[in-house]
């Protein structure tokens, strides 16, 4: 009952960001500007973010065959599409769709859900890796190139050093071997026993990942993280077909307010909260409302194109069975 009462919660608050943005925007304003786009120009950007999904399944699949086991591409990134659906209704657009990947593959090839997970891990790793190095380079260059508020160059200054410190601690465990997960769950108790020896185990498992797999670790850097990049420039298409010039330093703020906005979004999706954001941070280098709202709905249909896509394979493969809790048949207890 209490999920329900805040989810409702959670679609009302959205609803009133998006009429509240609604009843300020200049709508002819905003239609021009999506008619100069055209359907060219929403077709590019669609192509250009499921491009770089496409490579991102790519480095979760070459984990994936390190292993030995013969999953075919189809089924890896049916997993990863159905993940990164679910995400959208998770508190940060990083994590949420990691359960239901390893789910899927367990659950379909009868594969240990340590290992499954030790992959899923590793390839979320070379992500954050390829976060770490766009998250560095964009917010140096913000806070260098543009006269922006103290509390603003701190704020975006304090969370990439925040994660900068988090990454480094999170390698410093698999390297090291150091019992990070397990270890903080020990404060469960006997209660987290089984939780505990589950994610001991998957440690073990990313940690040989680390000694044993380091081609494939290095494939799912270059094709999980590298795309990062194609996350930095994707507004460069948009912003192509609309006509209007804009430097890399502009990339780079944009980058940096947008992926914060979508850490730590509290509405589905980010509805509502990452449209306000956007407009608020294309005004600080002084592009148009009607512009950033314009954008915001481009973002918007290639999600709805690509959610729906990952929805409508999660009920193909029969997706409900891991909402009920239903458990891969070798893992169930006895």
């Amino acid at each position: 009952m209490r999920r329900r009462i805040i989810a409702s919660l959670s679609v009302i608050l959205a609803l009133a960001l998006l009429a509240f943005l609604a009843s300020r925007l200049d709508w002819p304003a905003t239609r021009a500007v999506l008619t100069r786009s055209g359907p060219a120009g929403l077709a590019a950007f669609a192509a250009w973010s499921f491009l770089t999904l496409l490579l991102q399944a790519t480095g979760w699949h070459c984990l994936l065959r390190s292993r030995g086991w013969p999953i075919p591409f189809h089924a890896t990134l049916t997993s990863f599409l159905m993940g990164n659906s679910l995400a959208y209704l998770a508190p940060s657009m990083y994590l949420g769709g990691e359960p239901l990947r390893i789910w899927h593959i367990s659950r379909r090839f009868g594969l240990p859900s340590r290992e499954v997970a030790a992959t899923v891990i590793s390839n979320k790793f070379a992500e954050f890796a390829g976060f770490m190095v766009a998250v560095l380079v964009c917010t140096a260059t913000m806070v260098w190139r543009f006269d922006l508020s103290s509390s603003l160059k701190w704020g975006a200054t304090t969370v990439a050093a925040g994660l900068l410190v988090a990454f480094v601690v999170v390698l410093a465990a698999f390297v090291g071997r150091w019992p990070l997960a397990s270890g903080m769950l020990r404060i469960l108790g006997k209660r987290g026993e089984r939780v505990r020896r589950w994610a001991e185990d998957t440690e073990g498992q990313v940690q040989e990942t680390f000694r044993h797999h380091g081609g494939a670790f290095g494939a799912a850097i270059l094709l999980t993280g590298g795309p990062l990049a194609m996350v930095v420039l994707k507004p460069l298409i948009f912003f192509h077909f609309t006509g209007h010039q804009t430097s890399f330093p502009d990339l780079a703020l944009i980058f940096v307010m947008t992926q914060i906005v979508l850490a730590f979004h509290v509405t589905p999706g980010g509805l509502g909260v990452f449209e306000g954001g956007v407009i608020w941070t294309f005004s600080l280098i002084g592009i148009s409302a009607p512009e950033a709202a314009a954008y915001a709905a481009t973002q918007r249909l290639t999600d709805a194109v690509i959610v729906g896509l990952g929805v409508a394979l999660a009920a193909r493969e029969g997706a409900t069975g891991f909402f009920r809790g239903r458990q891969p048949a070798e893992e169930k207890p006895a």
